[in-house]
């Protein structure tokens, strides 16, 4: 049984979580972390471990945007034992593990957690609608981490500006987006395209026939152009902060001198690509291609329409 808060200890939270929030917007994972021990040390001994969880959860999904996986995975596992099953908190808990392991390459373990998930009963959905849209955003989040799982390496990749370059500015040219989409799929190793296929046939395997049919089956999901748009959502993960976060370079260059300053000065290239390094992700047709879109999009409609949403934002606005 939890002890009531104090006005003290609520107006702190006050203070506390939305500067959570911005430590997370910002992905500044050392601020967020003093942030969750601060909010842990008002939050444990009154046993509001549900809040608790709440804050951690989010510097744990940062965590793994930022390839901390271990630490992330250690702390959810930690969580999953304190939560009431039954609870919407402990849906999103599970589904950070699922994701955690997809990231770290361990499928088999993701598969438990995966089913967890999405035959879950237990936790009260307000309709079976939002079930339904619940369980395709989050199996498409299992896409996305398998897309990005399988493109990248814990070594450093090896991307040439110069042909990236070149090769973006000929896609511009000359393809639709939906090609480019395609172009995407076409360049993506067939092992990406056989562990899309297999997590996605395990997901949809979970839900009942009549939900798993009005969903594309596998064999759509693996066509070129979902493939595609599987692997842009999955690195938008990435580079999206480099691009869009108001204190970086880019932005601020867009917003005080417009988008053909940011293009002349290749800022998206090089930001695009220096984030793919980072991650080991060294498919070039790809990099060109992604870095084709996001300039055919701009930096205001990309920034705006492409924000990766949080485990937390799909759970909260869909249970």
């Amino acid at each position: 049984m939890s002890i009531a808060l104090t006005n003290k200890q609520k107006d702190r939270l006050k203070v506390l979580e939305p500067k959570l929030n911005k430590a997370i917007q910002e992905q500044d994972f050392e601020n967020a972390a003093n942030l969750v021990v601060d909010i842990q040390n008002l939050l444990r001994p009154t046993k509001h471990y549900v809040r608790l969880v709440q804050s951690k959860n989010k510097l744990y999904e940062l965590a793994i945007e930022l390839n901390k996986c271990d630490f992330a995975l250690n702390g959810l596992l930690s969580n999953e034992q304190v939560i009431n099953k039954k609870t919407r908190i402990y849906i999103e808990t599970i589904s950070l593990i699922a994701i955690c392991y997809l990231r770290m390459k361990e499928v088999e373990n993701a598969k438990r957690y995966i089913q967890k998930v999405l035959k879950n009963h237990t936790v009260i959905i307000k309709t079976q609608k939002t079930r339904e849209i619940f369980h395709s955003e989050i199996i498409n989040r299992f896409n996305e981490e398998v897309a990005l799982a399988t493109l990248t390496s814990i070594q450093s990749a090896n991307l040439d500006e110069d042909e990236i370059e070149r090769e973006s500015i000929r896609i511009i040219q000359t393809l639709t987006e939906d090609e480019i989409y395609s172009m995407i799929g076409k360049s993506s190793p067939q092992a990406t395209k056989d562990l899309i296929y297999l997590v996605y046939e395990y997901s949809t395997k979970q839900l009942p026939s009549a939900e798993r049919l009005a969903l594309p089956s596998p064999d759509q999901k693996v066509k070129d152009k979902e493939v595609g748009l599987t692997v842009f959502e999955s690195v938008k993960r990435v580079v999206y902060n480099s691009l869009c976060n108001p204190k970086s370079d880019i932005y601020k260059t867009w917003f005080n001198n417009g988008m053909q300053v940011v293009l002349s000065k290749g800022y998206i290239k090089s930001a695009v690509i220096s984030c793919l390094i980072n991650i080991g992700f060294g498919v070039s047709m790809i990099a060109a291609s992604i870095i084709a879109l996001i300039t055919k999009f701009g930096i205001e409609v990309y920034c705006t329409k492409y924000k990766p949403k949080y485990v937390s934002e799909i759970r909260n606005s869909k249970l």
